[in-house]
């Protein structure tokens, strides 16, 4: 399988996506929002929504992997298992004692691999694990402060995150909410074990280093071109994973701009757990060569630094007055289209969209061509009227968990363009 993607446009040959998963039925009104989602979806509605995404992709003539089953068959190799398992408690280890580690440890290595991607998954609580086993500490089984012993894995949806092929190499994320720590760890085992990928020759720009600690999230990672790439910075994405990825890209990949865009999850209230611009790809994305879809309502409240190299193994980073004065230099464009969500249409129909419809979110096939999902009428008819191409998609319960098309794939390989 060849790794490489040296644009966001560029046609699209083979991406990882993932339905939603038994994560999702764990998902009941009192704990939606600790698990990441809007509103509690039907997995059924959702699972078939997955199955038209997919067929609209396949139908594009793209390959698709997904994720669970790529998991599946690395699972099969005891020694990825044993691995993998170790990774998964390690995500557990500040929230249980080692006695109930232990005891989870048993029952995870003892399930078969299709088991245990759909324990993974669905997570386990401290009593389910007491009444399979019979076993746990006491002091965790009366704890009340979490009722999880494996937490579920409920965005699996968002393939997007847990990792983001970069030119020729791989980010490998480190997630920030609990719900996906787990998912860099399956990802690097797929990556590094699966027949599809191991023989692949990448390198690997963030992730597999002792020091690589501090967060970064496939959703804050564009690449615009072989060698300018574009990543957020906010909770999801810190600045020390930015200058390592700078410096390792520059150093030993084609990178020569790296326009790092500062910015804060803008969210409608209290009661909003995911918010407007969780990630870049939430507020701006490049649809062609010269064109953006763009959120504009963020953009006052956007810090854009250009990261250059520095002498010897420093960076250099100069503040930029505008976006797309920046995203025009560096790319060497003439000049910049950029098409709103919402259109021409009033404040509040850019608002629903952007919130209600993840109307910046959208996906290219090839450039000029991007699919989003259909509830979001008028950033539609923008896109048409602005030349592009659009395949609607129906997401009404996959839009529930905060996310659009973009999102939900892990593009591996794109034509250059």
């Amino acid at each position: 399988m060849k790794v490489s993607v040296t644009s966001e446009i560029g046609r699209l040959r083979a991406v990882i996506m993932q339905p939603p998963g038994k994560g999702i039925e764990r998902c009941t009104p009192l704990n939606v929002g600790a698990l990441a989602w809007d509103s509690v979806p039907s997995a059924s509605k959702a699972a078939e929504e997955h199955k038209k995404w997919v067929a609209a992709v396949e139908g594009f003539g793209a390959g698709v992997f997904l994720f669970e089953d790529l998991l599946r068959d690395v699972l099969a190799l005891p020694s990825v298992k044993n691995e993998l398992v170790a990774a998964v408690l390690e995500t557990e280890k500040a929230f249980l004692t080692e006695r109930t580690l232990d005891i989870l440890r048993e029952h995870l290595l003892g399930l078969s691999p299709s088991a245990l991607v759909e324990q993974l998954f669905f997570g386990m609580t401290k009593d389910e694990l007491h009444r399979s086993s019979g076993e746990i500490a006491l002091r965790d089984l009366v704890d009340r402060t979490s009722e999880w012993c494996l937490f579920p894995m409920t965005n699996v949806l968002y393939s997007r995150d847990p990792a983001a092929v970069l030119g020729e190499g791989v980010v490998f994320g480190k997630m920030f909410n609990r719900d996906r720590v787990k998912e860099p760890a399956c990802i690097r085992a797929i990556f590094r074990h699966h027949p599809e990928f191991r023989d692949s020759e990448f390198s690997s720009w963030y992730g597999e280093e002792p020091e690589d600690t501090t967060p970064v999230e496939g959703g804050n990672v564009h690449c615009y071109s072989r060698n300018v790439f574009v990543i957020g910075v906010n909770e999801r994405t810190h600045p020390d994973s930015i200058e390592k990825i700078a410096r390792r890209t520059m150093r030993c990949g084609e990178i020569t701009d790296v326009l790092a865009l500062l910015f804060e999850n803008q969210r409608l209230g209290p009661a909003d757990s995911i918010g407007l611009t969780v990630h870049v790809d939430m507020f701006l994305n490049m649809i062609d060569h010269d064109a953006f879809l763009f959120f504009p309502y963020i953009e006052k409240k956007l810090t854009v630094l250009h990261i250059t190299r520095g002498r010897g193994d420093r960076l250099r980073i100069e503040r930029e007055d505008s976006l797309f004065g920046a995203i025009q230099k560096v790319l060497k464009l003439d000049a910049v289209r950029v098409i709103k969500v919402g259109g021409e249409e009033s404040e509040a129909v850019a608002f629903s969209e952007q919130r209600a419809g993840s109307g910046g979110n959208t996906f290219n096939l090839e450039p000029g061509r991007v699919c989003i999902w259909d509830r979001n009428v008028a950033t539609i008819k923008a896109l048409e009227k602005g030349g592009i191409k659009v395949v609607p998609l129906d997401a009404d319960e996959l839009v529930k968990g905060g996310g659009g098309p973009r999102c939900s794939t892990m593009p591996l390989w794109r034509d250059d363009v």
